[in-house]
């Protein structure tokens, strides 16, 4: 693909993205993207030829694994005398990416659509879920092995993430917010402060 054919997929995408995410996935209509691209109709089809479903599959995919890639990127760098911190700071990432621009957009897009993900979407998106709870796990027992064996690790790593599930759900789909309150920042801390005292 040239480097002009490339800008132009990407920027279908970025127009659907934002579509999706303004007016839901239902509503918007291949005409719209078409305009809003500024491409000529039928274009959509040369780059995308599911069309907007393969749109919606895209936008997907590309949200979940930018989630696992900086997940894997951070935990890379922990250390036992830093492990509350990095924990704490894997979840301020998290929802960073999360909560603004594209990753906020490919969260909403994914939350709103999820009935409308294939049996193998839905198994992908559990299984990149599972892939950042695991790489969490394996970093908790790499730099704690003395104290923490790796069924520990991973019953830790479910506890970390199903907290940092709830505050962003909690936050980003039933508050709306996109900026972090501080009683939230406190609580993440607190939570977090709890479970490595059973390191």
């Amino acid at each position: 693909m040239t480097k002009k054919s490339d800008q132009q997929r990407q920027n279908i995408i970025a127009v659907s993205r934002e579509l999706f995410t303004q007016k839901g996935y239902t509503e918007t209509s291949t005409r719209e993207i078409n305009e809003r691209a500024g491409i000529a109709e039928g274009l959509l089809y040369y780059y995308f030829p599911k069309g907007k479903r393969q749109l919606l599959d895209v936008i997907v995919h590309e949200g979940v694994a930018d989630r696992v890639r900086i997940a894997k990127n951070m935990t890379a760098e922990w250390t036992r005398d830093s492990i509350e911190q990095d924990v704490i700071g894997l979840f301020e990432n998290m929802w960073q990416l999360l909560g603004n621009g594209i990753g906020y957009q490919e969260f909403i897009i994914t939350i709103r659509n999820r009935a409308m993900l294939s049996d193998e979407q839905s198994a992908w998106l559990i299984t990149s879920f599972e892939n950042v709870q695991q790489h969490v796990a394996e970093r908790l027992f790499e730099v704690t092995p003395a104290e923490v064996s790796l069924e520990k690790a991973t019953q830790l790593a479910t506890a970390i993430m199903a907290t940092f599930q709830k505050v962003i759900f909690d936050e980003l789909l039933i508050r709306n917010r996109r900026k972090l309150p501080d009683g939230t920042s406190k609580f993440i801390t607190g939570q977090i402060h709890l479970l490595m005292q059973l390191i």
